[in-house]
């Protein structure tokens, strides 16, 4: 009996050593593969729960005019980040955070959202451009605000505030949208080009991110900075504008409602002033601009959020008269002495075109049907020449020309009509009267201000195929078009009696200076069309209407008319007459020459 329960003794004894060894050969194997196997991935963990990264926004590159002039560059600001890879305290610390700092309810509740879609970045930034009272406010109660920390920061400034505004545009946080197309966007303080060149050189500007690794205790407070990859700064852009003239165009249009002007440089395509009133301070964006601001930007029946230098379609009126002497000439329709007789108007069918001047013009050639504005005149020479001829003249000159100005953001280019065109566009058969209304520049015709600068700047260039630029130093080469000397010479010698003798429709507004006398051509274009029974009863202009219902006014031209140097275009909206774009322009065209004799003094 007792052997026999020795004998079972044993057993469980031998049973139970086995099971031990094999609970301790698991405990071990299974040591050793976390050990050795997975020892990497664990003691990443252990890392990830010491060790916190914080990203390092790059510097943005400044943006300088031709002068060195900063149009666009960073201040030092400071910054309140908060780490979120512990989220169990956040609301608390937000709390208690807005006991020292103006912090909106607002605003919490926006970084509480931005914590939840931002899981995988080690902090955020809650509020950026703080105040030095607020900073040390701040640091004083650090100790009960866990992970918390201030930081040197930087905030995007524009010297020139509306100066511009338009044509260097702003940066502002990347939308959702472009966080999911670019995971770069998701660093906490990186801002992106959201308009104007800012928006053009984006990828130059913005640099390349860096990191720093730091210790971190329990409560998420930092101990020590283990190791730093720097980032490296955005590129610096120097363009083509001068400052200077920039702020003087935008201070002439300041006088009037709406308006635009380009002016470029005849030797090389640089665009030394490309101005859009009104305009706006791009200061606000950088920090997010607020509700109230943004409302009163959009709503402005002015539209001072356009570039209506690039986006700002326009007929353009009687400027366009300039090409169709050229394509008539270049096509031998007409010549130097080819005449017209214009009594004020023509009939076509049984639709009758006026010109501007009621009692016509008499018998007129064309030098003179263009320093006087015949409309007659070109009603006939168009019929002659057609709209295929024009059309593709008017396209060579600029007009309608793609991606004109590298890409520019939001950049709209006009619309040259043809046959094909309204076939396909209005499933109608192109007419005379098409081809009559496009010889005045109105009907279905479009441009740009920055068309009509270039078209301008290839015409007082001598057919020389003008490409504008933003940036660049070096002399380009530009194509001969092909245009006929004498031709060319033809419509130079009308720009300048256009200007400068008593008959010209600009005479009253010309540059009196010996040397820097401008040439050019006024223009008009009609937003509403005047009826039979107003012109019977005598009224002939829009100057009585309501400001939208007003004719635009135009001016293009160049100086100084015996050396072409600034060629320019200028259109104030709803003036109601040519008068205030000449005006405008002039004064534009004679300190371009002022400040080029400053310079070489």
């Amino acid at each position: 009996m007792v052997e026999k329960e020795n004998t079972q003794f044993l057993r469980r004894a031998l049973f139970l050593g086995i099971l031990q060894f094999l609970l301790v050969t698991i405990l071990l194997g299974r040591m050793y593969y976390l050990q050795i196997f997975e020892g990497a991935y664990y003691h990443l963990l252990a890392e990830g729960n010491r060790i916190a990264t914080r990203p390092l926004v790059p510097l943005r590159g400044h943006i300088y005019d031709r002068n060195g002039v900063s149009l666009a560059q960073n201040e030092t600001s400071f910054r309140i980040v908060l780490l979120t890879d512990e989220k169990d305290e956040i609301e608390e610390t937000l709390e208690a955070l807005s006991g020292l700092i103006a912090l909106s309810q607002e605003e919490k509740v926006e970084t509480l959202k931005m914590v939840q879609k931002k899981r995988g970045l080690d902090s955020l930034i809650i509020k950026d451009n703080l105040t030095w009272q607020d900073v040390s406010a701040v640091e004083l109660h650090m100790a009960d605000l866990p992970g918390i920390s201030v930081e040197v920061g930087s905030v995007r400034k524009y010297p020139e505030k509306q100066c511009g505004a338009h044509l260097i545009g702003y940066v502002a946080a990347p939308s959702e949208k472009e966080q999911e197309e670019d995971s770069m966007l998701s660093i906490p303080g990186l801002k992106i080009g959201k308009g104007g060149l800012e928006k053009l050189f984006d990828l130059r500007l913005r640099g390349v991110p860096g990191h720093s690794a730091f210790e971190v205790n329990a409560r998420r407070k930092v101990a020590r900075e283990l190791h730093q990859v720097a980032s490296v700064p955005g590129e610096d852009i120097h363009i083509t504008i001068d400052a200077r003239l920039q702020a003087y165009a935008q201070d002439v249009l300041s006088a009037y409602e709406s308006g635009s002007a380009v002016v470029i440089d005849i030797q090389n395509g640089d665009i030394l002033t490309l101005v859009s009133h009104p305009s706006f301070d791009p200061n606000l964006f950088p920090q997010g601009i607020s509700r109230k601001d943004w409302n009163e930007l959009r709503d402005n029946p002015y539209v001072p959020l356009t570039n209506k230098v690039i986006s700002g379609l326009f007929p353009p009126g009687s400027t366009i008269k300039l090409l169709v002497a050229l394509a008539a000439l270049q096509s031998g329709a007409i010549d130097k002495t080819t005449t017209v007789h214009c009594p004020g108007y023509i009939y076509v069918g049984n639709h009758k075109f006026h010109c501007w001047r009621k009692e016509g013009h008499g018998t007129v050639n064309v030098s003179r049907a263009l320093s006087e504005s015949c409309d007659v005149f070109f009603y006939e020479v168009a019929k002659k020449v057609g709209i295929e001829i024009l059309a593709t003249l008017f396209q060579g000159m600029g007009l309608g020309e793609d991606n004109l100005l590298e890409d520019f953001p939001y950049s709209k280019k006009g619309l040259v009509p043809t046959k094909a065109w309204k076939k396909e566009k209005k499933n109608a058969n192109w007419t005379i009267s098409d081809t009559i209304q496009v010889s005045i520049g109105q009907g279905y015709m479009l441009t740009t201000p920055l068309e009509l600068g270039v078209a301008i700047a290839r015409l007082a260039g001598r057919g020389k195929k003008l490409i504008p630029r933003l940036e660049g130093r070096d002399i380009p080469s530009f194509q001969d078009m092909g245009y006929d000397e004498k031709h060319m010479e033809t419509i130079l010698e009308v720009m300048n009696d256009t200007c400068n003798t008593p008959m010209g429709t600009a005479f009253r507004w010309r540059i009196p200076i010996e040397g820097m006398e401008m040439g050019g051509k006024t223009g008009t274009s009609q937003v509403c069309r005047i009826t039979m029974q107003q012109r019977e009863a005598g009224q002939t202009k829009t100057t009585h209407l309501p400001w939208k219902y007003r004719e635009h006014g135009l001016f293009i031209g160049y100086a100084p008319v015996h050396a072409p140097r600034y060629a320019i275009a200028v259109i104030v909206e709803h003036a109601g007459g040519a008068s205030t774009a000449v005006q405008a322009a002039r004064d534009i065209l004679l300190k371009a020459q002022l400040l080029a004799k400053e310079d070489v003094l």
